[in-house]
């Protein structure tokens, strides 16, 4: 049997390159780059699980400082098949947790991961299960690394567990990235001393896509379905060498529909929502950085968009529309273009930063304050600064200047 060899994962800098191992063979298949600022605390710390399925399978396999995935070769933790199965481990102290990367299974039995849930807090009773989330995980590959974007929770214990069914729990690698929870005295009153670096998602950070990226994309995660009668999407973006190319802005698409931004070409955009477009001629965006907004609803189907926090005329668009949940949304790519061509030709070239959006539609005093970058309400489907999401290919995570 063979060994696998232990990889010190310790993150000093802002990004933390991670690999995909295919089933058994060992080869890279992909690398992503996962923006961090903290390093790995789970290492050597105290863990626990549910159950054990065997001796193979016990809970500290996960935090042994290796990304090896083979359950055969012992790299992977095995519970037996338990109601709401879950594996913690125990920091012995409080941090501030900026991320938790988790290595999926390699050799089979990827998909029993699925809705997994994780808790972060300072109740260790159950598990840790009546902490409070972090993520969930919609779905991972079969032997993939995954980042998911924890905003600075706090807490002692850190929690992988399986709600509302019975299945067997294997995780191969729970990387903690976190700081000190430090307090300092201030006012009379404690209060936590916090890092902009590392306590948010991609606060005052950008995504560049570079021109020579282009099978690059990064997929985004809402914090809700987007199950949706109306919305608002805002975002920076800042482009070059536009003419008559299309761009793609923001790309959601399910089975069943879907929801597009683009520049078309020469200043107009397009919305398309459910197989419908609509277009408007707008100031054309810029190298120097443009925000933009779109607003819709469904009952009028009035929609707008807003350029540097002015709005175009409203139209009627797509009027009884439902914008359907359970699909994919993507930055860099158009997942609706009809050809790899045609996806190529409307890829991302540029930086996108600041994206947020909301299951309703904002008054125009908002707007213009998300547009100011003053005070205004977290969204609560995309929020930038507590983003989870994940990089495929070239995808630059950079400070803001």
């Amino acid at each position: 049997m063979l060994r696998k060899v232990a990889v010190l994962v310790t993150v000093a800098l802002h990004w933390l390159t991670t690999y995909k191992r295919g089933a058994g063979s060992g080869a890279i298949v992909e690398a992503s780059i996962i923006p961090v600022g903290d390093p790995n605390v789970a290492v050597g710390k105290i863990s626990s699980q549910s159950s054990t399925f065997e001796e193979k399978g016990e809970s500290r396999k996960a935090i042994d400082g290796s990304l090896a995935n083979i359950y055969a070769n012992g790299d992977c933790t095995l519970t037996k098949k338990d109601f709401e199965p879950w594996w913690m481990v125990d920091l012995i102290s409080a941090f501030q947790v900026s991320a938790v990367v988790i290595t999926n299974r390699g050799d089979c039995c990827e998909s029993q991961i699925k809705g997994a849930e994780i808790l972060i807090g300072d109740l260790p009773q159950k598990g840790g299960t009546m902490n409070p989330r972090c993520a969930t995980i919609n779905s991972m590959g079969r032997g993939e690394t995954m980042s998911f974007n924890c905003a600075g929770m706090q807490g002692q214990y850190v929690t992988i567990t399986i709600p509302g069914r019975n299945e067997f729990l294997s995780l191969c690698e729970v990387q903690v990235l976190a700081h000190p929870w430090l307090h300092i005295v201030h006012d009379g009153g404690r209060s936590p001393v916090r890092d902009s670096e590392t306590d948010s998602g991609l606060q005052d950070r950008v995504l560049s896509f570079l021109n020579e990226s282009k099978g690059s994309f990064v997929v985004i995660s809402p914090m809700q379905p987007l199950n949706l009668m109306e919305f608002t999407l805002c975002m920076r973006v800042a482009v070059e060498y536009l003419g008559d190319r299309k761009i793609i802005l923001f790309s959601y698409h399910s089975q069943n529909d879907e929801l597009r931004i683009l520049r078309e070409a020469m200043g107009h955009f397009g919305l398309h929502i459910g197989g419908k477009s609509v277009m408007f001629a707008l100031p054309d965006l810029s190298t120097l950085g443009s925000h933009v907004c779109v607003t819709w609803e469904s009952v009028f189907g009035l929609t707008a968009f807003w350029m540097n926090g002015k709005s175009s005329i409203r139209k009627v668009h797509n009027m009884g529309h439902i914008l359907q949940s359970g699909g994919t949304a993507i930055l860099g790519q158009d997942q609706g273009a009809q050809s790899m061509s045609d996806q190529q030709k409307c890829r991302f070239v540029g930086e996108i930063t600041d994206l947020y959006m909301w299951d309703y539609v904002l008054k125009s005093r908002d707007i213009q304050k998300v547009f100011q970058a003053h005070e205004f309400p977290r969204g609560n489907i995309f929020d930038w600064k507590i983003l989870s999401y994940k990089i495929i290919g070239n995808v630059k995570v950079l400070p803001k200047y």
